[in-house]
Parts: structure tokens; C-alpha cells; sequence
């Protein structure tokens, strides 16, 4: 596999090679026969949330000149991570239950869907918390649901949520007694970003994916394609991860029209995340995609630009402020003046972090809309400050 000429860690070679559609056991090998950091190899894995791929892929390839030690730790996380998979499919399977007696409809994505669906296994693909997808209507039901069964919000008083998170789309809850962690859905996007699929109409499109013989809703193949391709874009490509799911995913249904799916994107203006993660699926990991969509991607400089900063964060991680990630993700837009709207959003929605800068009672919350333009403009300022 042709490696970028600023993917020079050899450690971070290492994991490519494993995550690799086809890997290629002749350089896995090679590389493992130089003198790496294990140490490093297992923490960058761990960054990435792929040390089931790299346990797999030195398994297949030289699995008896891995050290001892490495060894030992990689089949520890693996039944570590065996038990994990477990746990959350058993549990997502007692939510599905209960969100169906409750007469709440309820999609799956994500976690164990995504491990059973694109990989195959379980085990393949590291996950740390549940994610579904109700009706707008049904939050209330949903929340009551997951309070039933021991979750609770991080932020619990629902005003709160109401006023500083609902721009989200989704809440988060935990399980403080079993340490699993449920997102609940009713958008698949934050609000104000140009987003090729909508929550209503995934609905009529639904499939279903069959775990430990029990049928599960979950999005369609075509959606999850626009949704992963989204939220790697969103999340910026920190994460190998990511890139593994989408190539698995081209792979593994190669029956989706893509062309289609391009199209969808481009009525919404928002064609850039989906032709960056072909092409760094394609790049990094050898996925096979249409021609005709890698050709677009590589013959757009803003996707290449965005294709090569992700690579290097990949390797790089560091930090970045919220606004920072704002400001970078705004040139994910096809055109100039679809980023009025997010700027727009970003300006008027109240936010946890207005209210921690600034706590005021309930009755004055209406006020962080008039205080949150001036709390941006300081950070701005503050932000340009430092990189002098």
C-alpha cells in the first residue's frame, strides 16, 4: 500500500497496514521486523479505536514475532473487548424490548449494529456506548425508559437540556451502576449544518439486522453511507476508526448506488463529506468505491485539502478549540453562502458553556441570546491573540 509522504511513523504504518481491507501480510511483517515502539503501537491503536484490526491483522500475518508482552496485552484486550460487545448488544436487545412494549418506535445505529453489519463480528469494531434514533415526539417516553432502567442525563433537569442542548439533537445518558452509556437521537445532525439526511425520512427507509436471532431496526445502507461520511466529516477524521468504517462499509455492500447517493448530497450542497471519506478510504485503506467518485474527489482541491489535513491530525491529534473546529469545519460546504446558516446557528443558540461562563437562574436564561454573540466575539479575539 502506497503510504503519504507525511505518514513516516512507522508506528502508525503498522496500524494502517492491519486496518487495511486487504492486508497485506509480507509488509506487515516487514515492518514488524524493525524496531518499533510497542508501547506507542498499543496507544495509538487505543487513540484509534482499532486494536481489535491490529490484533487481527498481526494474528493473520507474523503473529509469532510480536514480543511476548505485546502479545498477552493484545488477547487480554481482545477478551476484554469480547465481554464489552457482549454486555451492550444484551442490553441494547432489553432496551429494544422495552422501547416496544412502551409503544415508542426506536432505530439502532452505531455500536453493535455497525460491528454486525459492516464487519461481521461483533468483536471487530471497539464501541463504548448505545445510540438510537425516536421520533421527536417520543423524547419524553424515551427518557422516561432509560430513567427506568438506571440512566440518567448528564444534565438531569430537563428544562436545562431543553434550553442548552436540544440544539444537538440528541441527549446523553449513563448508567452510573454498569458504566454503559446510551445517546438518544431525534435529529441525526446538530441544528444550522447542511446535512444530507434528515431524521424524518430515514423512517420509511429502514432496514433490519438480526443479532443473536432478534430483529433490530437500523438505518439504511445507502443513509448509514451520508451518515458516517457526515459524522467523520463533523468529528474532523480524528480517528482511524472512522476511516475503517466507511472502507468496510464500501466493501461490504457494494450494491449501494452511489451515484444516487452523490446526487442526495448534492441537492443539499453538502457533497464534501461524502467525497473525502471515499477518498481517504480509498487512500488509507484500499476501498474499492466508483471511479467516477474517487475521480471527483481527487479533482477537487478543497476535498484533497481536507483529505491531507485529516491524515495529519490522524497522526498529530493534538488540540483544538470548540470555535477552532467550527471555523475548520465551515470549508466542508460546497459553497461560500451555505456557511451563513451555520454561522448564523452559532451565534444564536445557547449553549452549556454560556451557561458555566455565566450562570444565571431560570428566568433569565432568554438572556444568553442577547450575551452570546459578545461571550464568541472575546473568544475570537482571544483565540487571534495566541496565534501571534
Amino acid at each position: 500500500m502506497e503510504m503519504h509522504f507525511f505518514m513516516q511513523q512507522r508506528e502508525f504504518q503498522l496500524l494502517l497496514l492491519c486496518a487495511h481491507l486487504q492486508p497485506d501480510a509480507a509488509s506487515i511483517s516487514d515492518i514488524v521486523s524493525k524496531d518499533l515502539d510497542w508501547r506507542l503501537v498499543f496507544e495509538l491503536a487505543r487513540q484509534h479505536g482499532v486494536r481489535p484490526l491490529l490484533r487481527l491483522g498481526l494474528k493473520t500475518a507474523c503473529w509469532d514475532a510480536i514480543p511476548k508482552k505485546v502479545q498477552i496485552e493484545l488477547d487480554l484486550f481482545n477478551r476484554l473487548n469480547v465481554q464489552n460487545s457482549l454486555l451492550f448488544t444484551v442490553e441494547l436487545l432489553r432496551l429494544v424490548d422495552a422501547f416496544k412494549q412502551s409503544g415508542v418506535k426506536l432505530a439502532a445505529f452505531k455500536g453493535p449494529i455497525l460491528a454486525e453489519s459492516v464487519y461481521g463480528l461483533l468483536s471487530l469494531r471497539e464501541f463504548c456506548d448505545l445510540d438510537i434514533l425516536v421520533h421527536q415526539t417520543d423524547v419524553r417516553r424515551a427518557e422516561d425508559i432509560l430513567i427506568s432502567f438506571g440512566y440518567r442525563a448528564d444534565f438531569p433537569d430537563r428544562d436545562f437540556r431543553s434550553a442548552f442542548l436540544s440544539y444537538q439533537g440528541q441527549y446523553a445518558f449513563r448508567n452510573r451502576e454498569t458504566g454503559m452509556s446510551v445517546d438518544l437521537h431525534w435529529q441525526l445532525s446538530g441544528k444550522g449544518w447542511a446535512f444530507p439526511l434528515q431524521s424524518e425520512e430515514v423512517w420509511s427507509r429502514l432496514t433490519r439486522i438480526t443479532i443473536f436471532g432478534r430483529t433490530i431496526q437500523t438505518l439504511a445502507h445507502d443513509d448509514l453511507a451520508l451518515f458516517l461520511a457526515a459524522h467523520g466529516t463533523k468529528e474532523r477524521w480524528r480517528r482511524l476508526l472512522w476511516v475503517s468504517d466507511f472502507a468496510a462499509l464500501l466493501h461490504k455492500y457494494r450494491d449501494i448506488d452511489w451515484l444516487a447517493v452523490l446526487e442526495r448530497t448534492q441537492l443539499s450542497y453538502s457533497s464534501r463529506p461524502l467525497l473525502l471519506a471515499i477518498l481517504l478510504a480509498s487512500d488509507l485503506l484500499g476501498a474499492e468505491a466508483p471511479l467516477k467518485l474517487i475521480d471527483k474527489a481527487r479533482s477537487d482541491s478543497s476535498v484533497r485539502a481536507l483529505a491531507k489535513d485529516a491524515e495529519l491530525r490522524m497522526l498529530h491529534p493534538g488540540t483544538e478549540t470548540e470555535l477552532g473546529q467550527f471555523l475548520s469545519g465551515l470549508r466542508t460546504y460546497d459553497r461560500l453562502r451555505h456557511r451563513l446558516l451555520p454561522i448564523v446557528t452559532l451565534l444564536t443558540t445557547r449553549t452549556v458553556g454560556d451557561y458555566q461562563a455565566i450562570p444565571l437562574p431560570k428566568t433569565l436564561w432568554g438572556v444568553y441570546f442577547l450575551i452570546r454573540p459578545f461571550r464568541l466575539t472575546a473568544k475570537a479575539v482571544e483565540m487571534i491573540a495566541r496565534r501571534k
